[in-house]
């Protein structure tokens, strides 16, 4: 039995999944805030701060003898530092610590990208409101501010002219950046980027396995990340590798994956379709979030979950494609959830009239309670159909937004605490 180091913060599907196999003995590292999502006798390192992986890796040496481990896996994006410091300081295989900066932290993945003539927004990092000011003014209004390192649309902020950069929203949204409540929320530094006229925004999901692409698959969100906290369903659909689109998008792939120096991992990029032309947004080495995993293996059999877990072991990964007279595209929708206590809701069966369903995967029902963080993964269900051409994506969202009911009472205050959804 192969003894494995697993870095994690929120994520307990996985996490479950992981403890359960026979053929591994498996040592958690996370955060004592999550010792809820863990049975008593799980073999667990408490770090303080996942953030820091340097200081949390030098606990796990000297709480464990490790000598033993032959791996370690991460589970969510903020434990991927640590994952990869442990992994070059113990000698093992699998993504570097060059390589996942590389792929989590925003300024170093732009600076890959223009060391590789990659088109990408103008940035510039920033560690004060004084310094978003000052480089606001050399790439030009507007500008969007993300975190360095953080996944989804979660503490982003667009700011279209100065008198929004210094406005009382803008205040208490760096207030929060500098004085973050927990190690889940997001800090100073920034980014600091450009604000693109998006058309459309698409996400390139891909396999490396030796330096070469084995699986690539690209697909559209029916709206920008950006929008996803502004309301209503959302989600992204395959698109079929004879459009144009497509083939340009898996050339930046390629590129973007050589230039941060992916050997062996799966990937999630995401580029924009600007009136110039396309634009790389970001890459990760992980697996694409929300529905996007079920989505793919619908459409191709792959699975990206199954995939990374294999590679992060040192196992190859292999896959069947389903036999498809002609290779269908597959759409996942998600259902936007509130805060409150569920009073109705629709149920999976309330969708049995959506054209191509799949399946459908409902989150909550009657009496549960949704609180804390709200970033673009919180949803109350999921939806999987199957369609012939993109004329038949209008009718599946139509049914959808006929079929989904959801009600929530708001009368009572709710203090829960934040947990990280990533």
């Amino acid at each position: 039995m192969r003894s494995i180091l697993v870095t994690n913060t929120g994520d307990a599907v996985h996490a479950k999944a992981l403890a359960a196999r026979t053929d591994i003995q498996v040592t958690f590292v996370t955060e004592p805030r999550f010792t809820d999502m863990y049975p008593p006798e799980t073999d667990i390192v408490f770090v303080d701060n996942l953030n820091e992986p340097a200081n949390a890796a030098r606990t796990v040496i000297e709480q464990r003898n490790c000598n033993h481990y032959e791996a370690v896996i991460s589970l969510s994006e903020r434990a991927a530092q640590t994952a990869a410091y442990l992994r070059d300081y113990l000698g093992l295989e699998g993504p570097s610590f060059h390589t996942i900066t590389n792929c989590t932290n925003k300024f170093a993945m732009k600076q890959r990208f223009s060391s590789a003539e990659i088109p990408t927004a103008d940035y510039a990092i920033a560690t004060s409101l004084n310094d978003i000011f000052i480089s606001a003014a050399k790439i030009g209004w507007p500008i969007i501010v993300k975190p360095i390192i953080g996944a989804g649309a979660d503490a982003t902020m667009i700011f279209k002219d100065e008198d929004e950069l210094f406005s009382k929203k803008a205040e208490n949204f760096f207030s929060l950046l500098q004085h973050p409540k927990t190690t889940s929320e997001k800090e100073f530094p920034v980014i600091v980027e450009k604000f693109l006229n998006v058309i459309k925004e698409f996400h390139c999901d891909g396999y490396v396995e030796n330096g070469k692409i084995v699986f690539a698959k690209v697909s559209q969100y029916i709206k920008p990340v950006i929008e996803y906290t502004s309301g209503g369903i959302y989600g992204s659909f395959t698109i079929h590798p004879s459009d144009p689109l497509a083939s340009e998008i898996l050339a930046m792939h390629e590129k973007a994956v050589k230039a941060t120096g992916i050997i062996n991992g799966v990937t999630h990029f995401e580029v924009f379709l600007t009136p110039n032309g396309l634009v790389a947004g970001e890459i990760a080495c992980r697996p694409g979030g929300g529905g996007i995993r079920k989505m793919l293996k619908f459409q191709s059999g792959f699975d990206s979950w199954d995939a990374h877990i294999a590679v992060s072991l040192g196992n190859q990964y292999v896959w069947e494609y389903p036999e498809h007279e002609e290779e269908p595209q597959v759409i996942e929708l998600m259902l936007p959830t509130k805060r409150g206590r569920v009073r109705t809701i629709s149920s999976a069966d309330d969708f049995n009239d959506v054209p191509g369903l799949l399946e459908v995967d409902m989150k909550l029902k009657p009496g549960n309670i949704v609180d804390g963080l709200l970033d673009s993964s919180a949803i109350c269900g999921i939806l999987f159909a199957h369609f012939e051409s993109q004329n038949d994506i209008e009718n599946i969202i139509s049914a959808v937004e006929k079929a989904f009911v959801l009600e929530v009472d708001t009368s009572e205050t709710i203090n829960n605490q934040q947990e990280e959804k990533k």
